[in-house]
């Protein structure tokens, strides 16, 4: 019998906000390209991202706030980058102290 409903995987997948997903790897790959190139075995994103800027993520990665999106797409960020065999990690901005920060290493 054919399902008629939608499953839990798909109805998370439309509910993603795909323009910030895809934004933010783009800002992390232009990071770990320049450290590429300057010789450098990590790379920081620190602000100038969708996630880095805005307190919504930040609220939501700490668990100020229940976000179950925002957290699904901080999750989608960081398994591109594990299953490419990078290590990355989110902390919390020490200028700001309510912003994230991605550390990246490969």
């Amino acid at each position: 019998m054919a399902n008629i409903f939608t499953n839990a995987a798909k109805a998370r997948e439309n509910t993603r906000n795909n323009t910030a997903i895809h934004s933010e790897i783009r800002a992390i790959e232009s990071a770990v390209l320049a450290g590429v190139d300057a010789g450098f075995l990590t790379a920081t994103v620190s602000s100038g991202t969708i996630m880095t800027d805005n307190t919504d993520y930040y609220k939501a990665y700490y668990g100020i706030v229940d976000d179950r999106a925002l957290i699904d797409q901080i999750d989608v960020v960081i398994r591109y980058f594990r299953d490419l065999g990078y290590s990355i990690k989110l902390s919390e901005s020490t200028s700001t102290f309510n912003t994230l920060v991605w550390t990246i290493a490969w």
